[in-house]
């Protein structure tokens, strides 16, 4: 692992775990819906619920889940590992095919063939048909839908507003490597571990992240902490990039983690173009808002920055990354 350690990852689970059943209790709600996707947020999502469900068990509170596949112009190989997953731990996994759905929606076929943005569009289309599915799953069994979403893919703008958003957040406030280092430590398939993390709508052709950022989460995160540290405003204005302050930092941190500054000021733009999604905030449940309550640094201190970067420099000793 290389930012947690395993009374982190105990801590983090046990206190997922708790407040996750306690929040089934205290709303009458009978389960938990899941879209699996066979990436890490969505496996490491699905394994907290199911211990939420063990642990209500025990008190002879019946609570059920429905985790499904989704299947909306998906890669094969996601549903492979979605499997590879449920198998493992022993889960019933439902696989929906909505392809027909997409395909023929009459929005899909209203996006311009050559239109510039038509990637993008069609991400959005799976997103939200993907979040009717579990929505309607919760109606018809009094569940909650749990949100997967993790704190880079915050930053980074990489979720659909009224798409892939769920009612109850459990992994919101870890970091993208952070949730890969509880996923070992939960014992999620290799397969998936060693997988790049991406959001399986083929917005580009190698459908990860990196090759939409060009730098691995661990970069990413690292620069975003150096510059909230500095007061950086990453629901601001554009503007700022031309701050001497800033376009100092820039130069900076490339040099503190041997990249090109173009690549942290592609970090920068990113998050910035993305600010309005963040700016509207949310209306959802954040189980676990406190990173320091289960043993973590909060983002933007030096305590975290000297953490990722020591990892960072050892990693690429190492050729790792």
């Amino acid at each position: 692992m290389k930012i947690l350690n395993d009374i982190i990852c105990n801590n983090f689970i046990e206190l997922a775990v708790t407040r996750t059943a306690n929040y089934l209790i205290e709303n009458n709600l009978s389960g938990i819906s899941l879209g699996i996707s066979g990436g890490i947020d969505s496996s490491v999502v699905a394994l907290i619920g199911l211990k939420a469900i063990d642990e209500l068990k025990k008190s002879n509170k019946k609570i059920g889940y429905e985790f499904m596949f989704l299947d909306c112009d998906s890669d094969p190989f996601d549903y492979k590992r979605a499997k590879i997953l449920a198998k493992k731990f022993n889960f019933e996994l439902k696989y929906l095919n909505l392809n027909n759905w997409y395909w023929e929606s009459p929005l899909h076929k209203l996006i311009p063939q050559n239109h510039p943005r038509r990637k993008y569009a069609e991400g959005n289309i799976k997103c939200r048909l993907r979040m009717i599915s579990l929505y309607n799953s919760t109606q018809l069994h009094n569940y909650v839908y749990l949100d997967t979403d993790d704190l880079s893919e915050e930053y980074m703008g990489f979720w659909t507003r009224h798409g892939d958003e769920g009612d109850v957040k459990i992994i919101q406030h870890l970091t993208k490597t952070e949730v890969y280092d509880l996923g070992k430590y939960m014992g999620i398939p290799t397969i998936i571990i060693n997988s790049q993390p991406g959001d399986g709508l083929k917005v580009t052709s190698a459908n990860t992240a990196v090759d939409q950022l060009g730098l691995n989460y661990i970069y990413i995160e690292y620069i975003i902490s150096r510059f909230i540290g500095e007061k950086f405003d990453f629901n601001g204005k554009l503007e700022q990039l031309n701050d001497h302050k800033y376009k100092k930092l820039i130069t900076c941190v490339s040099q503190e983690i041997t990249i090109p500054e173009e690549n942290v000021i592609k970090v920068l733009n990113q998050s910035l173009k993305t600010a309005y999604k963040r700016k509207y905030g949310d209306s959802v449940v954040h189980l676990l808002p406190e990173r320091r309550e289960f043993g973590l640094f909060d983002i933007g201190t030096g305590d975290f920055n000297q953490k990722y970067l020591d990892v960072i420099r050892s990693l690429s000793r190492n050729n790792v990354i």
